[in-house]
């Protein structure tokens, strides 16, 4: 089971959650949806995640930068991209977000990641999101089987 620390929006204070849960409620009675905050540091440890807490809560206490565990989650251009995608709910607009996305974290992108960003959304396959950008004219082709957004 993972673990994660937020932060409570509310008081400021650090507390220790599970992951796979959709709320929490905050000693200060704030309750919490865990979609809307960030995970801060994430573990599968409930021994390190109470250590963790402390170690946040004195830092913020003190008014230091709250520590970053070496677990702590990093999301790649895939994951950006395909929640820009979940955003929109037109399909031009949708395929447009992915390009825009990708377009601007690697400066260019090819079917590989077109199929990665397919792959997390689980709705289409990569070549109909290539065929609808380039129907639309919405990224243009820099080279052979490299795309970037117009």
């Amino acid at each position: 089971m993972k673990y994660g620390v937020i932060v409570c929006p509310k008081c400021g204070m650090a507390k220790g959650v599970e992951a796979a849960k959709k709320t929490t409620t905050c000693q200060c009675g704030r309750e919490i949806e865990l979609s809307h905050v960030r995970l801060q540091l994430r573990t599968d440890s409930p021994l390190e995640l109470a250590k963790s807490v402390a170690d946040a809560n004195a830092s913020i206490r003190g008014g230091k930068p709250m520590p970053t565990g070496k677990k702590r989650g990093r999301r790649d251009a895939y994951s950006f991209a395909a929640e820009a995608a979940r955003q929109v709910r037109d399909p031009i607009e949708r395929v447009k977000a992915v390009s825009e996305v990708l377009t601007k974290a690697k400066g260019e992108f090819t079917m590989d990641d077109l199929r990665r960003v397919a792959t997390i959304l689980g709705k289409e396959e990569a070549e109909d999101l290539l065929a609808r950008l380039l129907e639309h004219n919405l990224v243009y082709e820099t080279s052979a089987g490299v795309y970037r957004a117009v």
